[in-house]
């Protein structure tokens, strides 16, 4: 099962941006069993995860994100659960000034809709949304690779995009248009304050009733 997990970690660290090449070799990561068993992890794969990690965390196993659209008179509203997990150095997670976390949804349909969230004590904001790490509700846990530490962080947070229009008939034909639909979303995770090197992965985003 370690090896397992080993294994998807990488695939998560092959999957970042280009700027983590200068450490992770570009090569295949772990290598099956002929039985089709737990993929090999190697020592130099772990010493490639490990090397990525000091330069950016990872936003680990990124899932299909959903968007749950209701229309109420004719405003159209697109309910999106935020389901992340990051895998982060220990030393950088103690030493930045913080951990920095954006999402970018300018590939999306509701990319012009106002938005509410809720904010870490208690008040509701409209379009504005914290990259902070530290401002975000989760929660922490560590563990280790090849006896190194490193930190687990997994939050949830609901992000409201709204939109009115001009009828109800014109807010469900947009709704009605979504449905099923996927689009790209994109996560982008760095130590701050050194904003040059980022992670950025990308997912996709369903519209459901």
């Amino acid at each position: 099962m370690r090896k397992l997990i080993l294994s998807a970690l990488l695939i998560a660290v092959f999957a970042s941006c280009k700027k983590l090449s200068d450490v992770v070799p570009a090569k295949g990561v772990g290598t099956e069993t002929p039985n089709n068993t737990d993929p090999v992890v190697t020592p130099e794969e772990e010493a490639a995860l490990l090397a990525s990690l000091k330069i950016t965390p990872l936003n680990y196993k990124v899932q299909e994100q959903q968007i749950k659209a209701s229309v109420t008179g004719s405003k159209l509203t697109l309910a999106f659960d935020e389901k992340i997990h990051l895998l982060i150095d220990k030393d950088r997670y103690n030493t930045s000034w913080y951990i920095y976390f954006n999402e970018d949804y300018s590939n999306t349909a509701f990319a012009d809709f106002d938005f509410t969230t809720k904010l870490q004590w208690g008040d509701v904001s409209q379009n504005y949304k914290p990259f902070n790490l530290n401002q975000i509700d989760k929660t922490v846990s560590d563990t280790t690779i090849a006896g190194v530490a490193v930190v687990n962080v997994k939050f949830e947070r609901e992000l409201k995009f709204f939109k009115n229009y001009e009828t109800t008939e014109a807010a469900n034909a947009k709704l009605n248009a979504l449905i099923g639909t996927r689009e790209d979303m994109k996560f982008s995770t760095s130590y701050m304050p050194d904003s040059t090197k980022n992670s950025i992965s990308t997912t996709k985003v369903v519209y459901v009733k």
